[in-house]
């Protein structure tokens, strides 16, 4: 009984008070988050290695107002980065789930070539894909940074332009064109190995980027920090290894974080799918009609599609044409799974 009493009386859990409401420098925020979770000073973790990033991507048709979900995935490859990119009617999706059937859409389409052009169908859209990161530049993870394209027509129109070269791309080949309103909605992060991963997200349109990190110290640990302030602490993880915390960004937007470490600390060994093997934390806009945390989607994304409300169509040619956006927009929601090891990741 004492053991017990322990896991609940020693600071098992510790919840900070303290609300993020900005963002400071990048550099700074991230050396900050990892000197708080104990990266680099006997904290005993290490810095893991980003497998995939899979972006979710709503878009209107203007002339149709057709909704669309773009599910756009980087990973790594034994020759290097991989892309691939899968196209959903959202209303079709929503509408074969409810009667027992699967959704609609056309399966990932992997993109061997670092450059080139693809044509294919989801629904009732004709779908064009036009990408080029062969010379595209990284940091840590699949996903490039700058010098790179990636452009998704459906229906004659620009539904999703992503990277720093796809305002040149459009204007140079594409200049006629329209291009249709698109937000991202969601963003799932992959890690392997026990260490520590940081990444950046925006939950509110108006608010500011904000630094996140995870840490995972195997079994006996697990910190996350925002802002450079460490904002949940677990100890006893076997005991502690669910659970949920409120924080309060950009003024007092609440933005509801879970954990959940059962997979990872019980499952590790067992040959089931990879989801059921992870270390999964989320973070959720408070609100959203989307229940979901994407926790059991281990495939496309498509099984969950977000409800909300689309972007509205751009009023004008300052529309923003890509170039690694921030998530915005209600709704959005990041995910994070960590995997001991590349094996257990499908």
């Amino acid at each position: 009984m004492k053991d017990l009493v322990s896991c609940f009386s020693e600071h098992a859990v510790r919840i900070s008070d303290v609300a993020c409401s900005g963002s400071a420098n990048a550099a700074t925020v991230s050396a900050a988050g990892v000197a708080a979770a104990g990266v680099g000073d006997g904290g005993g973790a290490g810095r893991a290695a980003v497998s995939a990033v899979t972006s979710v991507y709503r878009s209107r048709l203007s002339a149709s107002g057709k909704d669309l979900v773009i599910d756009v995935t980087w990973s790594r490859a034994p020759d290097g980065p991989a892309l691939s990119v899968a196209v959903h009617d959202a209303a079709a999706a929503s509408r074969l789930r409810g009667g027992g059937g699967g959704a609609a859409g056309a399966a990932p389409r992997h993109l061997h070539r670092r450059k080139g052009s693809g044509t294919f169908t989801a629904g009732s859209c004709v779908v064009g894909v036009f990408w080029d990161f062969a010379a595209a530049r990284y940091a840590a993870g699949p996903e490039p940074v700058s010098g790179y394209y990636v452009a998704v027509v459906a229906d004659a129109e620009f539904v999703l332009l992503l990277g720093d070269m796809s305002r040149g791309y459009v204007e140079r080949l594409h200049g006629g064109i329209p291009i249709a309103g698109s937000r991202m909605a969601r963003r799932r992060e992959r890690f392997v190995g026990c260490g520590c991963w940081s990444t950046r997200a925006r939950f509110l349109e108006s608010g500011a980027e904000h630094d996140i990190v995870v840490a995972l110290d195997g079994d006996a640990e697990a910190w996350v920090t925002v802002d450079g302030r460490k904002v949940v602490q677990l100890r006893r993880l076997r005991w502690n290894f669910r659970g949920s915390h409120t924080l309060f960004l950009d003024g007092g937007a609440p933005v509801d974080m879970t954990w959940d470490l059962h997979g990872w600390l019980f499952h590790a060994a067992d040959p089931s799918p990879a989801s059921s093997c992870a270390a999964v934390f989320t973070f959720q806009t408070r609100g959203a009609s989307e229940t979901k945390f994407w926790i059991e989607d281990d495939g496309d994304g498509d099984d969950d599609l977000e409800q909300s409300q689309p972007p509205a169509a751009p009023r004008g040619p300052k529309q923003k044409l890509g170039g690694g956006g921030a998530p915005s927009g209600q709704g959005f929601c990041l995910l994070i799974q960590g995997f001991r090891g590349a094996s257990k990741i499908a």
